[in-house]
């Protein structure tokens, strides 16, 4: 009878530990409490520590570029390496060793070595009117000048205009330009 007793003892004691009490392993809701408690204080202080952020040490926000629909004004310059001040149209009396020419250039933005301007030159101090057109593109550019390279694309009469090359823009002000080459110079002033 005694070992009976201490058989019975024995298997009382043994019992807690199978059924998931303090001996062994948790029990298999303890894991799928673990399982989802642990992701979810995950998220909590990830929205705690995001949201806690002061306003300065935010990230800047992303910029994405937009469209224009066809017909409507940019709202600013696009990007590239003529400075805003002097995109637009310049006009004005252009002096060299053979008389003064009316000169127009419309300047309008792109990158270095982009054609970015076009040219329109009438002169009368040969006694005959000439009229040059021509392109340019970009050589250099800062603040306050940018140098460009031309070429005559139309001659009126033909074979009258030769292609100038180099010419540089030095802004004076806001509306004002001193225009200079190796052989003429002026002042052209902004239209419009």
């Amino acid at each position: 009878m005694s070992q009976t007793r201490d058989e019975e003892g024995a298997r009382v004691e043994q019992a807690p530990s199978q059924s998931g009490g303090t001996g062994g392993s948790p029990p298999r809701w303890a894991w799928w409490v673990i399982g989802i408690v642990i992701p979810v204080l995950g998220i909590a202080a990830t929205v705690w520590t995001t949201s806690a952020k002061t306003p300065g040490s935010a990230a800047p926000p992303v910029q994405t570029p937009h469209t224009t629909a066809p017909g409507t004004p940019a709202p600013s310059a696009p990007a590239g390496a003529v400075p805003a001040v002097f995109l637009g149209v310049w006009e004005g009396a252009v002096s060299d060793d053979t008389g003064e020419h009316h000169r127009r250039m419309t300047i309008r933005q792109g990158k270095f070595g982009d054609e970015v301007v076009t040219t329109r030159t009438t002169s009368t101090a040969t006694g005959s009117t000439i009229q040059c057109r021509g392109t340019g593109t970009l050589v250099a550019a800062d603040v306050g000048a940018i140098e460009l390279d031309t070429m005559v694309t139309e001659s009126i009469p033909s074979g009258r205009c030769k292609s100038i090359g180099e010419q540089t823009l030095t802004l004076l002000d806001e509306n004002r330009v001193r225009y200079q080459t190796g052989e003429a110079t002026g002042i052209l002033t902004r239209q419009g």
